[in-house]
C-alpha cells in the first residue's frame, strides 16, 4: 500500500478524525487530507509524530505492506476484563468485609485474611482499568472517559458500602452486574467512544 493509504488505514484503525490528527500535529486539516490523498507528503518529523499517534513504527507507515495497527479486539477485551474484575473484587471485598463485621466466632481471622486478599486484587483491578485510558489518543475524550468512569466506580463503591452494612443478600451481587452490563453495553459505546468490537 501507498503512504497515503497507510495514513488512512491507520487514522481509521485508530477511530479517530482528520481534525484530531491535524491539531496534534500543529497543521491544517487541509494538510492531513492531502496527505491521506496522496498530493503531498509529511515531513520526516511529521511522520515520526503521525507514527507515534498511530502507535506504529514510521516504517510501517512507509511500508508498501498493509500496515499492523493496534489490536482493537485485544484493547476492548483489556478494557471489559479490568472493569469485570474491579466490580467482582469490589463485590468480594465487600461480602468479607460484612462478614468480619457481623460475625464473632472463629473464623474472624479467616474473613480478614480473605478481605486482605480480595482488597488487594481490587487495588490492582483498578490500576488496569486506569491504565486502559492510555489508548484514547485524545486528551480531552480520556479526561472525560476518566470522569465517567469515576462515577461508575463511586456507585459501585456505594453499592459495597451498602453490603458491607446491610448485607443485602441477593441484593447487592445483582445491583453490581446491572450497574455493570449498563456501563459496558450502554455507557461505554454511547458516551465514552468504546465500540464493541469484535
Amino acid at each position: 500500500m501507498s503512504l497515503s493509504n497507510n495514513l488512512r488505514a491507520a487514522r481509521t484503525r485508530m477511530g479517530i478524525s482528520q481534525e484530531l490528527v491535524a491539531d496534534r500535529l500543529n497543521v491544517s486539516r487541509q494538510a492531513v487530507t492531502k496527505w491521506e490523498a496522496g498530493k503531498s507528503k509529511p515531513s520526516a518529523q511529521n511522520l515520526q509524530a503521525l507514527a507515534e499517534l498511530y502507535e506504529m513504527s514510521a516504517e510501517e507507515l512507509l511500508s508498501q505492506e498493509q500496515p499492523k495497527g493496534p489490536n482493537l479486539i485485544l484493547r476492548t477485551n483489556s478494557t471489559r476484563i479490568a472493569i469485570a474484575a474491579q466490580a467482582v473484587f469490589g463485590h468480594l471485598c465487600a461480602h468479607e468485609a460484612y462478614q468480619f463485621r457481623h460475625y464473632n466466632d472463629t473464623d474472624r481471622g479467616l474473613y480478614l485474611g480473605m478481605f486482605i486478599f480480595a482488597f488487594v486484587l481490587l487495588m490492582l483491578a483498578s490500576i488496569w482499568m486506569a491504565s486502559n485510558h492510555r489508548y484514547e489518543p485524545d486528551k480531552d475524550r480520556r479526561r472525560k472517559n476518566t470522569k465517567i468512569e469515576l462515577v461508575y466506580c463511586l456507585i459501585q463503591a456505594f453499592i459495597c458500602v451498602c453490603i458491607i452494612n446491610y448485607g443485602m443478600g441477593w441484593l447487592g451481587p445483582i445491583l453490581v452486574i446491572v450497574v455493570y452490563a449498563i456501563y459496558i453495553l450502554y455507557i461505554n459505546p454511547k458516551f465514552m467512544n468504546r465500540k464493541l468490537t469484535k
